[in-house]
């Protein structure tokens, strides 16, 4: 190997090295990121004679949330945060395409996310299980400024294993075996397993569809659960449903229509509805938005959203803005300008 190679190779490890392990403050974070785009130019690493290519990608998002929870006592709550400031780097080694990736959260805690690679119709590592659609969905391309609470109560996260996917004459078929739902970077118990497929169907040139099992033995609980999911698109106007369930009698559906406005403006109502097992009164909300380009690379989402029920704590809320609340006609104003590189 010569020097150039050996070089261009420490760096590599330099670069995935800090990824790993970097949780500094903001303006070592910041020097990071404009030092390895000084050395790729955003583009390929190596030059195309190599056999190893790295490129670096990334996204942050900048959000305002307004809570009123509409219950005598309780103030509404207000304020900023930066829920999102992800670093990818992928590329090709000796014909296995890989990507790694991190985040920084708005507690400034750095967290691996996908860590995997590819060859032919193999992967490998950490990745997202091929369940849930709007999981499925990179965080930069949700229609809403969050994915909704159907998707993080019933979605399948990231995890740790092996997956297969093949192309076929109707769709794509994926399956994986993996250590389970929502058990990344070692989060599973031990002995722990799932095994899901989906299938995804090109129905005609505006109709889209797909369905997808998964059974996960965790040694604490095992469960069944299933999606079904369609799209349907003609010309600016898209729909879009999903419908998820649990063997144990937990289920979940959310609804979205869009329509693009202009070329840079889309406007877009999305509702979700859900049960679970136990609880006396479903999630029932419906949101209204907005999402504006105002450049190829900065996208800012704005949207309203009501709850027509209470909101029981059994609710994974996560980065929602939402909050557990005992009566109906919770208020939530999210507004968010997300920057892509």
């Amino acid at each position: 190997m010569n020097i150039s190679k050996i070089v261009k190779f420490g760096v590599i490890g330099l670069v995935t090295g800090a990824l790993a392990g970097f949780a500094g403050a903001d303006q070592e974070r910041t020097s990071l990121v404009h030092d390895i785009l000084s050395e790729t130019d955003r583009a390929s690493f190596l030059d195309d004679s190599s056999s190893a290519t790295v490129n670096v990608h990334g996204f942050t998002q900048f959000r305002w949330t307004y809570n009123n929870v509409n219950t005598d006592g309780v103030d509404s709550t207000h304020g900023f945060s930066v829920p999102r400031t992800r670093l990818e780097i992928s590329g090709n080694l000796y014909n296995w395409d890989y990507v790694v990736s991190g985040q920084w959260d708005d507690g400034d805690s750095f967290t691996l996310k996908d860590a995997y690679a590819n060859l032919g119709k193999f992967q490998v590592g950490q990745f997202k299980s091929p369940f849930m659609k709007e999981v499925l969905t990179s965080d930069t391309d949700t229609l809403a400024t969050e994915r909704s609470v159907i998707a993080q109560e019933f979605g399948q996260g990231r995890s740790q294993g092996l997956q297969y996917s093949r192309d076929m004459r109707f769709g794509t078929f994926t399956s994986a075996y993996t250590d389970g739902f929502n058990t990344s970077n070692g989060a599973g118990v031990q002995n722990g397993y799932a095994l899901t497929s989906r299938v995804d169907f090109d129905v005609n040139s505006w109709t889209r569809a797909g369905i997808a099992v998964s059974h996960n033995d965790l040694d604490t609980t095992t469960y069944n659960t299933w999606t079904a999911d369609a799209t349907f698109s003609a010309v600016e106007f898209d729909i879009n449903g999903a419908y998820v369930a649990t063997s144990d009698d937990d289920w979940g559906t959310v609804w979205t229509a869009s329509y693009e406005c202009t070329d840079k403006m889309q406007g877009f109502v999305q509702y979700e509805n859900g049960h679970l097992d136990g609880v006396d009164t479903n999630l029932s909300i419906v949101t209204v938005g907005v999402n504006y380009a105002l450049d190829k690379n900065v996208k800012w989402t704005t949207d309203l959203g009501k709850s027509l029920d209470d909101i029981d704590s059994g609710w994974d809320l996560s980065n929602s803005g939402w909050n557990t609340t005992a009566s109906d006609g919770e208020l939530l104003l999210r507004s968010q300008v997300q920057v892509t590189f």
